[in-house]
């Protein structure tokens, strides 16, 4: 949870006293996934749920079953609603840490997916594989 604290206040408030060293994604990065998946399931089983009501198909039929845990139509297009504002502010807040991480910190997470390859500095790494 601390490490975590840190990586808010760096990427956030861009307080740079204590630095993050993370070769990849961060625990932070880890748990926004997790989530951002999560939301993707439940994005999905909401609009196929609300699908389903104009729909003779089977395959979006049996996503109809879930509607109640939403509490029906409504709730389902509230939720559904809710959770495309959730993706949008992710993608801004995605983009913004992608040039962050990339261009100021120069830790070249981006330019590795877009170029193939990722240069480390050897004491970083070295003190990386020490901690492991």
């Amino acid at each position: 949870m601390v490490y975590i604290l840190d990586v808010l206040k760096v990427d956030i408030f861009q307080v740079t006293s204590k630095k993050i060293k993370d070769i990849g994604h961060n625990t932070l990065a880890a748990l926004t996934y997790t989530f951002t998946f999560i939301a993707f399931v439940l994005q999905s089983l909401t609009g196929f749920g609300m699908y389903a009501a104009m729909s003779d198909n089977w395959f979006s039929n049996f996503f109809a079953m879930f509607m109640p845990l939403f509490n029906g139509d409504l709730g389902a297009r509230n939720f559904h609603h809710i959770l495309m504002w959730v993706f949008i502010l992710f993608s801004i807040v995605h983009v913004y840490l992608v040039f962050y991480h990339d261009y100021i910190e120069r830790r070249g997470i981006t330019s590795s997916m877009i170029g193939g390859w990722k240069f480390i500095e050897e004491k970083v790494l070295e003190e990386e594989e020490s901690n492991s």
